[in-house]
Formats: structure tokens, sequence, C-alpha cells
């Protein structure tokens, strides 16, 4: 997938998770963001959870600059996460669960 595919996901996610999101559950979320993906660009369930835990993790940080304090992870880092979910080690997918505590 390219970036650009991977950065218009990334804003449809969100745009649902800040609205819909929490009234919907993960499975309803994929489904309305995978509605206009061939079935070959479709998100698959690890995907969908590391894009709704970055966003969770973004939520909850109050201050950009506080992310390294209270996760571990570099202000730069995440952002570059944020931008691109597929980058997330499993330590760093470990971590950010710990934080929001799933």
């Amino acid at each position: 997938m390219s970036y650009e595919e991977k950065d218009w996901i990334l804003r449809q996610i969100k745009q649902i998770a800040k609205g819909l999101g929490q009234m919907l559950g993960r499975e309803s979320i994929k489904e309305i963001v995978n509605l206009e993906m061939s079935e070959s660009e479709q998100l698959s369930d690890e995907e969908l959870d590391d894009i709704l835990l970055l966003l969770d993790v973004e939520e909850k940080v109050k201050q950009p600059k506080q992310i390294e304090e209270l996760t571990g992870i570099k202000e730069d880092r995440f952002q570059e996460l944020v931008k691109d979910y597929s980058l997330l080690t499993e330590e760093e997918r470990i971590v950010l669960k710990k934080y929001t505590n799933k």
C-alpha cells in the first residue's frame, strides 16, 4: 500500500474514531473504512488495531512534548508512527498498550 493510500486511510479512521468511533466497535469502524476499498486493499485486524492504538495514545497525550515522558517513545518517532502505522514495532506496540491499559 502506498504512502498516499495509508495517509487517506489514516485520515478516514481518525474522522470515524473522533466522531462515531466512541459509539462504534472496532468491527463497525473496520466495515466503514473498508467499504470503499477492494479486497486486496482492506485493512487487517492488526493494522486497524495499530491505527486505533496510535489514535488512542494521541488523544490521551495532551501535549505532544509529553509523549516521551509518558511512554518512553521519542516525540519525533511517535509522529512518524502516526503518519505510517506500519512502522510500529512489537516493542512499541506493547509500551503503547500498557499506556492505554489495553
